[in-house]
């Protein structure tokens, strides 16, 4: 089942009326390894003020936690689930470190910073959309390569990667599972040798 989660592990710093806020996402697979996550951003920033989090995990169903670990209630923790949820991001974690400069915030003014870091973070993460897909290894010639790909540009769903040019042209495709029926048929009409490789998920880039 296609899902959206973050490309890669990333961390953001702001500052909010002198007060500094770390964001740090991670896509995780279960709930244990965002567990694992906000531990490890807790040790790394153990004298911060704040360590707040968030995940959503899919695993036989959905499983979704919040911390304000410490600031006004509902104050943090619920604002950064907020962005999961209004991005509809799921196998995700979110930890906000605040170092207080100074300057109480007050609840609304908290609510704010904790949202604001979280969005932050998550877009320079760089959502994407994880599928299943089924990997196959393929080996044509050139004049058939060309045709492949001439036909494919009309298509959604693949990759094409790991391409080896030789006297024939070797390469891996991997083809999104809602999608398989369809170009895996185009490609047995067309290759004298393809052979299944893996099942891998896959990011995909989300349309604006």
């Amino acid at each position: 089942m296609p899902y959206k989660s973050v490309f890669k592990n990333q961390e953001t710093k702001i500052n909010i009326k002198r007060s500094e806020f770390i964001g740090n996402c991670a896509k995780v697979n279960n709930e244990e390894e965002a567990k694992i996550f906000i531990k490890k951003i807790n040790d790394k920033y153990k004298n911060a003020s704040h360590n707040c989090w968030a995940y959503n995990v899919r695993e036989k169903r959905l499983i979704n936690n919040y911390s304000d670990n410490g600031e006004p209630s509902g104050s943090a923790g619920k604002p950064i689930f907020g962005e999961i949820q209004k991005n509809n991001l799921e196998n995700i974690v979110i930890v906000v470190t605040r170092f207080f400069g100074g300057i109480k915030l007050g609840v609304r003014g908290l609510i704010d910073a904790y949202s604001q870091t979280a969005a932050v973070v998550l877009k320079n993460s760089k959502v994407v959309e994880y599928r299943n897909s089924h990997v196959y290894k393929i080996q044509t010639d050139y004049s058939t390569y060309s045709e492949i790909e001439k036909i494919f540009k009309r298509e959604i769903g693949w990759k094409i990667e790991n391409i080896e040019f030789t006297d024939l042209v070797d390469f891996e495709i991997s083809i999104d599972e809602e999608k398989i029926d369809n170009l895996k048929g185009i490609l047995e009409n067309k290759v004298s040798f393809m052979e299944f490789q893996k099942t891998e998920e896959k990011p995909y880039k989300v349309r604006d």
